[in-house]
């Protein structure tokens, strides 16, 4: 196999040659394709793009009665489409730039049913910066590709040729073998993504460039991070398959970008809105006026309202005794723990409290501690009514399609 290498899925290569070879022997695409193969599922999106054909983005793991849940019918069903051959691979990518195709995500949070949004390649790649100073870059792609975040990778890769290898659900092991033997220097992931291969002893100074979106990350994991990736620099980003990418940070911080102060606002609950002319089309969208609520909750840093951070989402928040706590700031202070390698707090329904706050910790590879240790060294840094008065250990976290930690 010659010619520059676009993806590498295990054993399965594409390159870039391939690609332009699948395109133009193809009589038909799959609109709604359920496949577990990045190569393949990557080979018949461009394909549909670039004859301008729509298509349905499912995950690899739904059943049939989940698809059929969703409405959507000819799962894995051929339909015929025709064109001129491209010349290069240059043409198949300027077509797919300019694609009227209909893309359709469903969202996949936390919680909640999926909600079908449609975009076009336009609305995703708003954000993809193309550059000739970008041509070296290998990515390592470590998001489901049938979600928002796993769009806009791919595009930035595709649009500036780089290559990349798929990370997405791969052992701690796997994922620093490959960041070592194919020189990765990019990767976009979630912060339970990152947790999952922390800590780590050696260090990896391929990666010059780390970014983190999907869920709240902190400053202790840009810590851990940059110890392991000391030659990255590190980007934090605030997206949603509503919207897309809406706001991008070197840090915890964020501001609203200028010329977007109408359309993303904060509003006295401290809730951030988002203009419906920023979002994609969906008949699920419920607007208070002109605006989408996204439910993410923030605090304003210092005097005029200039910066602010996220404090978690509304559906984070539960009753105990009559306070309200937020789950995201338990986290937070039992993942400062130097032994806590992540945690997942959540609430347990009760008659007398409404909630008994509860908690699962994954420790540290080789660490130690008890119950009365985490209570004690969550006394320093919480109320009394945010210490779980349920701890248990586990040694796993379940993530959702999206790579974001499960909530239960």
């Amino acid at each position: 196999m010659t010619g520059k290498i676009l993806m590498r899925d295990g054993d399965s290569v594409l390159t870039y040659p391939e690609l332009l070879e699948r395109v133009n022997a193809a009589q038909s695409y799959y609109p709604a394709l359920q496949t577990g193969s990045l190569v393949e599922f990557v080979s018949n999106l461009v394909v549909a793009l670039a004859r301008g054909g729509d298509v349905v983005l499912l995950d690899s793991d739904l059943s049939a009665d989940e698809v059929a849940g969703l409405g959507i019918s000819g799962r894995n069903e051929a339909r015929k489409i025709e064109g001129a051959p491209f010349a290069d691979i240059g043409a198949v990518l300027e077509a797919v730039k300019k694609s009227p195709s209909k893309i359709s995500i469903f969202t996949s949070g936390t919680t909640g049913l999926p909600k079908k949004v449609e975009h076009t390649v336009a609305s995703l790649a708003a954000h993809v910066r193309v550059s000739e100073n970008y041509s070296g870059h290998v990515w390592g792609f470590c998001y489901s590709p049938t979600h928002m975040a796993g769009m806009q990778v791919l595009f930035q890769i595709l649009f500036n040729r780089n290559a990349a290898v798929n990370l997405f659900r791969k052992s701690k092991q796997a994922v620093y073998e490959s960041i070592d033997k194919y020189g990765i220097t990019h990767i976009s992931a979630t912060p339970t993504f990152y947790r999952l291969v922390l800590p780590e002893k050696a260090a990896h100074p391929s990666v010059r460039r780390i970014t983190l979106g999907g869920e709240k990350s902190d400053k202790a994991l840009y810590g851990a991070l940059l110890e392991v990736f000391p030659s990255a620099k590190i980007n934090n980003i605030y997206a949603s398959t509503e919207g897309g990418t809406l706001l991008a940070s070197g840090g915890e911080y964020f501001k609203i970008p200028d010329g977007e102060e109408g359309r993303i606002i904060v509003d006295e609950n401290n809730e951030l809105l988002v203009h419906k002319s920023l979002l994609g089309e969906s008949d699920s969208f419920i607007l208070d006026g002109d605006f989408y609520r996204t439910g993410d909750l923030v605090e304003w840093i210092g005097e005029g309202k200039r910066e602010f951070r996220f404090l978690g989402r509304k559906s984070s928040l539960v009753n105990v005794g009559g306070y309200k706590v937020n789950l995201e700031e338990v986290e937070d202070a039992l993942r400062s723990m130097p032994e806590v390698a992540d945690a997942l707090a959540f609430g347990q329904k009760n008659s007398v409290l409404g909630n008994i706050l509860c908690a699962d910790i994954k420790l540290k590879e080789g660490a130690q501690a008890d119950v009365a240790r985490i209570r004690n060294f969550l006394a320093d840094k919480l109320q009394p009514f945010k210490i779980p008065r349920k701890i248990r250990f586990v040694v796993s976290m379940e993530s959702t399609a999206t790579g974001k930690i499960k909530r239960l």
